[in-house]
């Protein structure tokens, strides 16, 4: 019987690549997407389902569970993929944004899971992948609340790799570094910072805009590693050069010797050394308009308020 995976945020980036690398390779794919587009690039498969979803919304997702399920007779793998980036000082960002971060990134991550936990338990055997960032490893300065949900995931997927083992089912979590997926273009930007903030972010904005990412098949790979390699007792994949060197880093620096290294490079830019830890990938990483918006400088003694 041919296996299925249920994996969320299959519009674009490293959800679209690894509904097509799954389906290349043989397997069902349901895949949500939050805005229904017939020209979707799988949406001509046999062997793929399109769902409208938007995991904040609980009844939504219960009943894509249900849709999902009923398309194939089972689910054995979900990758919970779906999430969005929000920048700026925390000073300037709104609860409201904290709250719209934290529902997606994280509540989301939960409610999908709880909804495919029964069917998983049921057969006794299946897979959670939740997609994580590097940022849960070394959070970044105006990428805090977004860090702050990753963390969460990370957390969460460790806990569950342990309390789903003796069900039969695994957790794993995949951790992307820097990456083309069009995340920086799709930004919910906070206002602009007090200007007291203005130098560390516009040299923020200016390093991050120089540095390449990896294209998203290369997380798609790692998903299909984590899936396929038999490892119940793992729990942490990395993806992309700059993520894989973190925990390398970590073990030759000592943790305090890392997070100096890396605290001193995003306040005083980059040094000799960050080639040889944090190597970049080959695809130019696209930011949007309002993400480049930050950089424009401040009135003088004005509280860049926007």
């Amino acid at each position: 019987m041919k296996r299925t995976i249920f994996i969320t945020g299959v519009g674009s980036g490293i959800g679209l690549s690894s509904a097509a690398l799954f389906a290349r390779s043989g397997w069902n794919v349901v895949g949500t997407v939050r805005r229904y587009d017939d020209h979707h690039p799988l949406a001509d498969r046999p062997e793929v389902r399109l769902l409208h979803l938007d995991v904040t919304d609980s009844t939504g997702v219960e009943r894509a569970a249900r849709e999902a399920i009923a398309a194939f007779g089972r689910i054995d793998v979900v990758v919970n993929n779906a999430g969005y980036f929000q920048m700026g000082a925390l000073e300037s960002t709104t609860m409201e944004q904290v709250r719209r971060q934290f529902e997606t990134n994280v509540f989301g991550v939960i409610a999908v899971t709880q909804a495919f936990l029964p069917h998983l338990r049921a057969q006794g055997f299946g897979m959670l992948v939740n997609v994580a960032s590097s940022s849960a490893e070394n959070g970044y300065p105006f990428g805090s609340v977004y860090s702050a949900t990753k963390g969460c995931i990370a957390s969460l997927t460790e806990a569950l790799n342990v309390e789903l083992d003796p069900i039969g089912v695994q957790a794993k979590a995949v951790f992307p570094g820097l990456h083309a997926t069009r995340i920086f273009t799709k930004v919910d930007v906070a206002a602009q910072p007090p200007s007291a903030y203005a130098p560390l972010l516009r040299a923020f904005l200016r390093q991050q805009r120089s540095m390449r990412g990896s294209h998203p098949d290369v997380v798609a790979k790692v998903i299909w590693t984590a899936v396929h390699d038999g490892r119940a007792d793992r729990v942490r994949y990395y993806a992309g050069p700059d993520a894989t060197m973190i925990p390398i880093a970590k073990r030759l620096l000592g943790q305090h010797g890392y997070w100096r290294f890396f605290r001193r490079t995003l306040l005083r830019g980059p040094g000799p050394l960050l080639a040889r830890f944090i190597p970049q990938g080959d695809t130019p990483v696209e930011v949007g308009a309002n993400v480049l918006a930050l950089q424009c400088p401040l009135p003088d003694g004005g509280d860049g308020a926007a």
